[in-house]
């Protein structure tokens, strides 16, 4: 058992080495473009992770230049500003939560019915002013005055 796989294992090794060699053997007159794609590739990664450092210690300045201003004791807290005033800020969050909404009743206007447009028509109330008062719509208004016009005509 121990012999078997101490040949399997020999095969595999000679194997990977042979194909490693092999790699190496067709790489080789390319390993001078592949070492230049290589240090661009670290370059850039070396680039962006500077810039990520320097924004990032700038955040931590910039944050700690706000913190030194800030009081805060419990739930409260309160901004020095520069001109040595105070700004409390836990009342500025609790000003700006909205009231719950009214509740709003809406009566429901019935609309007028004929006789009650021809009425308010013959007062000599123009039609506009009629649909606006009784809430029927202006076709119905213009509709029922004309009929009434053509009866009494």
């Amino acid at each position: 058992m121990q012999r078997i796989f101490i040949l399997g294992l020999a095969f595999v090794v000679t194997l990977a080495a042979s194909l490693g060699l092999f790699l190496f053997a067709s790489l080789w007159p390319y390993f001078f473009i592949i070492g230049r794609v290589t240090t661009g590739v670290v370059i850039i990664g070396l680039i962006c992770a500077a810039v990520l450092i320097v924004s990032f210690t700038w955040s931590k300045i910039c944050n700690w230049n706000n913190r030194r201003r800030v009081i805060a004791v419990g739930e409260v807290v309160v901004y020095l500003a520069p001109n040595g005033s105070f700004t409390h800020l836990s009342a500025l969050h609790e000003q700006a939560k909205l009231p719950a909404p009214n509740s709003v009743v809406i009566d429901e206007v019935k609309p007028a019915d004929k006789e009650t447009v021809i009425e308010l028509w013959q007062t000599g109330m123009s039609l506009r002013d009629i649909e606006v008062k009784t809430g029927v719509s202006y076709y119905y208004v213009q509709k029922w005055t004309s009929e009434a016009k053509k009866k009494s005509a």
